[in-house]
């Protein structure tokens, strides 16, 4: 890493995100003491750095709060919800992503390459395995899926697998245990609380989970809402907040210096997790921030009173416009430092700039107008997204200030919408 781009993310990591992290995490400890729940887990990888600040801020504090770490991620847990799913797991594994391709969409699913192959073969598409397809295309493929007999032999198998290494992990961890306990994680959809929910319940787990998320767009709809809380917004308002903020780039900053947890193993103490195979990206960086992070934490430890549910954790407005002024209107300098992290947003994905440069066109077709017909369907041809969209509006040039206009239009119009939308329901 270059010593200008050090110097850029230790700044930030000081002034902006240890800050908000350890705010967080506070409101974390704060909340499972006034809900009577002394035990919670911090989901891998995004919750390292807020384990780390957790077992910090939790040593010797009244009530005595267990602090621990999960190694898991959304595939490691749904290949084996999909041996209590069957098909209904087919709204899973068709979602939108960055660069979509039905190999992409097959892979969620648990399959190898060769299985990969062959399904494509048996629904008539071996040749369009890498094609990058439209959000709409890839809501298209349910159908397809339903009724393809191979490739539910494929999921099966491999969901049945998992399942038992998945619940043999859990038990070793202490999920199984007669109480209630908490997760603690990033956040957005919710989905992993319910996932983890669903496999616990189905091994014979009684108690209570909650999640505590530093936000979250939307919650399952079949879900205990009680069982949900966010910090920094939830489903219903705190619009401006959303469309101020990058859950990946916040996924990049926050996440360990590891490979993903991709399912679970045998060995001779138990179970164990598995890694994805390859070196962990973006190292240095995460290093240089979780490092800030302990450091706050560790002031502020030395600053609070005994008791965690008597903490205040409001993270003021000055913390707040540092948090959206980085995410949402980035200055040059933090675009490039931050930019040319590597992310991820698909299972076993090679992963790719947080915040690739863009051509003049391709920045146009990510406008609001661009961006609604085709998410309608309107207009077919795939758009050229990137993970962090104001990074990559910031390094590419040109009319700045007017595409991050456009992008914060398409933004409060979606977030508007999906606002109205939770109330109403």
């Amino acid at each position: 890493m270059e010593e200008r781009y050090r110097h850029i993310i230790e700044q930030s990591a000081e002034s902006t995100i240890a800050p908000a992290l350890v705010e967080f995490v506070k409101w974390i400890l704060r909340s499972a003491g006034e809900h009577g729940i002394r035990r919670i887990y911090f989901l891998a990888r995004d919750g390292w750095p807020m384990y780390q600040a957790a077992r910090i801020l939790a040593e010797g504090r009244k009530p005595e709060i267990d602090c621990r770490y999960l190694r898991c991620s959304r595939y490691a847990l749904r290949i084996p919800s999909f041996h209590l799913l069957g098909r209904s797991a087919t709204g899973q594994i068709c979602t939108g992503g960055i660069a979509m391709t039905l190999r992409k969409v097959l892979r969620r699913g648990g399959l190898t390459e060769r299985e990969v192959q062959e399904t494509a073969r048996a629904m008539g598409r071996a040749d369009d395995l890498d094609r990058i397809l439209t959000y709409q295309e890839v809501r298209d493929l349910r159908e397809p899926l339903v009724q393809t007999e191979l490739f539910w032999q494929y999921v099966s198998a491999h969901a049945r697998e998992a399942y038992s290494a998945a619940v043999g992990y859990f038990r070793g961890e202490g999920l199984m245990d007669e109480i209630d306990y908490a997760i603690a994680d990033s956040g957005w959809t919710g989905s992993i609380q319910r996932t983890l929910s669903l496999l616990t319940a189905s091994a014979g787990y009684r108690g209570r989970i909650t999640g505590y998320y530093f936000g979250l767009y939307h919650i399952p709809s079949d879900a205990e809402k009680t069982d949900y809380h966010a910090y920094y917004f939830g489903p219903v308002g705190k619009i401006r907040r959303k469309v101020y903020f990058s859950n990946s780039l916040f996924e990049c900053l926050c996440s360990e210096p590891c490979r993903m947890t991709v399912g679970y193993r045998r060995s001779e103490e138990g179970y164990e997790p598995e890694a994805e195979a390859g070196e962990a990206g973006n190292r240095a960086e995460r290093e240089l921030i979780h490092a800030a992070v302990e450091k706050r934490a560790g002031a502020e430890a030395e600053r609070l009173p005994g008791r965690p549910a008597l903490w205040e954790t409001d993270m003021g407005r000055r913390l707040r416009k540092n948090l959206e002024q980085l995410m949402g209107r980035p200055k040059n300098a933090q675009a490039e430092a931050f930019g040319r992290m590597k992310f991820t947003d698909d299972v076993l994905d090679a992963g790719h700039l947080l915040a690739p440069v863009l051509t003049k066109r391709e920045v146009r077709q990510n406008h609001f107008l661009a961006k609604l017909t085709s998410l309608t369907g309107i207009r077919r041809q795939p758009v050229k997204e990137s993970a962090w969209i104001e990074g990559s509006i910031v390094r590419s040039g040109g009319a700045v200030r007017w595409h991050l206009l456009q992008n914060r239009i398409y933004k409060y119009l979606l977030y508007i919408k999906k606002d109205i939308l939770e109330r109403i329901k």
